[in-house]
């Protein structure tokens, strides 16, 4: 009988996970939404300038498209080399560091911080994969940022349902 250590490590952990978390939309926040939707547009108007009008246009459409836009099942796998999400591979080379953001119900992420100069920062949702274990196994790779927590823009993003 072979005796195999308690702590080894997995080599690799997959989980599934939404895409994104879904905003579930009071009737009030669409009444609130077109409100300033409308005011933005008459401002634009008001000010004559169309292409404030147009940018508050594609704004405003672009919040309603993605914003309802219905998340889907994707697979996320940590492996020996990267990260892949779906058939899209990042390999711990382009990942400057990582940090797990855990306050569930509401979020549940684990983020990353790439040597991209645009889009730099990359949010996966956790699902029902345990932080610690994905945490100690990450910890082999990559450096873990204990300072970080959810950005600012993904707070506002969820406080507003957008």
């Amino acid at each position: 009988m072979e005796n195999k250590p308690h702590n080894k490590l997995p080599e690799g952990i997959i989980w599934k996970a939404l895409s994104h978390e879904p905003q579930r939309r009071p009737p009030g926040w669409y009444l609130a939404f077109a409100l300033i939707s409308l005011g933005l547009i008459i401002f634009g108007l008001y000010s004559h300038s169309i292409l404030t009008v147009v940018t508050f246009c594609v704004i405003i459409f672009s919040v309603l498209l993605l914003g309802n836009l219905q998340p889907s099942a994707v697979t996320y796998k940590a492996t020996k080399t990267g990260i892949a999400l779906g058939n899209t591979i990042y390999p711990y080379k382009i990942i400057k560091t990582f940090w797990i953001v855990y306050n569930p119900p509401e979020v549940k992420t684990l983020n990353f911080e790439t040597t991209a100069y645009f889009n730099n920062q990359l949010t996966l949702q956790l699902g029902n994969q345990n932080p610690m274990e994905l945490k100690r196994f990450l910890n082999q790779y990559l450096q873990e940022d204990l300072n970080r927590e959810e950005s600012m823009t993904d707070t506002l993003a969820r406080r507003l349902k957008i």
